[in-house]
C-alpha cells in the first residue's frame, strides 16, 4: 500500500471534493481518482459512495480515514526520530495558540530559543483554544497554548506554565477606578469589554455572572490588544482581561483591579499523550518552563 496513496484519499476525504484536493495537492484530479481506485482494487472493497450526488464514505471509507490517519502520524514520526538522532540540534517545531497568548508570552521567549538553537526550524500558527486542541491532537501541530481549564483533555498531556489572575481594567478617573477590588457583582449594568467566544475567559466570566445571578453586558469583543487599551483610555467601558496585559504595556492612564471571587489566569503548554515528542519539542517544552518561572 503506497503511503502517497493514502496521503491522497485523505486529502480527498477531508475536503470531500477530489477537484478540490487536486487544488490543494497540486495535482490533477485524473490522478487523485486513479489513485482511489487502485487503492479499492488493492483492498477489495468500495471506499467512497458513488450512488449519491453527495460525498459520502462507505463503511470501508470511514475505517481507512481513522486508520490511515494513524498511519500518516506514525510515518511522520519514524522520520523524525530518525532526523532528531541524525541531526542533533536540528529539527522542525510546530506551535499553535491563541494570538493574545502568544503576543503576551512569546516574543522574547522564541527569540531567546531560536537564538540558543538555531538549527531548529518554528513555523507558529495563531488559532483560537479549540483549533489549537484540535491542531494538536490531529498532528499538525507539536505544542498547543491554551487557556485553562479544558473541556476536553483526556488525550493530552497538559504542562502548566503561567498562573496569574483575571483583573478588571478601566480609566484611572472611572468611578470604581479607587477600589482595591471589585466583586463581579459590581460588573452588572456596565458596558464590558473582553475576549471574544473563541475563548474559555469569555466562557468563564459569562459564567460566573451567571452563577451571581446576572448576564454580562460584554459590549464589545477584541482580540487586539492595542485597540482593547485605546478604547478602555477613552471612555466609561470596563475590560475584563489578564493582568499582565496591562503589566506590559504600560498605559499610565488605565488601572488594573483584582476582580473578587478570585478570577484564576492560567497557561499551559498541551502536546498529544502518547506521541513521539521530537527533540526539538521536549527541548521547548523544557526551556519554556525555566524561561516563564524566571519572570
Amino acid at each position: 500500500m503506497d503511503i502517497q496513496h493514502i496521503r491522497y484519499f485523505l486529502a480527498v476525504t477531508e475536503h470531500q471534493s477530489f477537484s478540490k484536493a487536486a487544488e490543494k495537492l497540486y495535482v490533477t484530479q485524473p490522478i487523485l481518482t486513479r489513485c482511489v481506485k487502485n487503492l479499492e482494487k488493492e483492498l477489495g472493497v468500495q471506499l467512497i459512495e458513488r450512488s449519491t450526488k453527495h460525498f459520502a464514505l462507505t463503511e470501508a471509507g470511514q475505517v481507512l480515514v481513522r486508520q490511515g490517519t494513524q498511519l500518516l502520524q506514525q510515518h511522520k514520526d519514524i522520520y523524525r526520530q530518525m532526523e532528531d538522532l541524525a541531526g542533533g540540534h536540528a529539527g522542525e517545531l510546530r506551535i499553535s495558540g491563541p494570538g493574545v497568548l502568544l503576543d503576551m508570552y512569546f516574543p522574547k521567549l522564541v527569540a531567546q530559543y531560536r537564538k540558543a538553537n538555531p538549527g531548529i526550524r518554528i513555523t507558529i500558527r495563531e488559532s483560537g483554544t479549540r483549533t489549537v486542541v484540535q491542531e494538536v491532537m490531529d498532528g499538525t501541530a507539536d505544542i498547543g497554548l491554551v487557556m485553562l481549564p479544558l473541556t476536553e483533555g483526556e488525550d493530552l498531556d497538559v504542562v502548566p506554565i503561567v498562573a496569574d489572575e483575571v483583573h478588571v481594567l478601566m480609566h484611572r478617573d472611572h468611578p470604581l477606578a479607587s477600589q482595591t477590588s471589585i466583586h463581579i457583582r459590581q460588573l452588572d449594568g456596565l458596558d464590558i469589554i473582553t475576549y471574544n467566544q473563541s475563548t474559555t475567559l469569555y466562557h468563564a466570566l459569562s459564567k460566573l455572572c451567571r452563577e451571581e445571578g446576572f448576564s454580562p453586558n460584554i459590549a464589545c469583543q477584541s482580540m487586539m490588544p492595542g485597540f482593547i487599551l485605546d478604547t478602555l483610555g477613552c471612555g466609561d467601558w470596563v475590560g475584563v482581561f489578564p493582568a499582565p496585559m496591562l503589566r506590559q504595556a504600560h498605559r499610565a492612564n488605565l488601572v488594573s483591579i483584582p476582580l473578587t471571587p478570585q478570577f484564576p489566569w492560567q497557561i499551559a503548554m498541551v502536546t498529544k499523550k502518547g506521541r513521539y515528542l521530537s527533540r526539538a519539542t521536549e527541548s521547548f517544552l523544557n526551556f519554556t518552563q525555566s524561561f516563564l518561572n524566571t519572570l
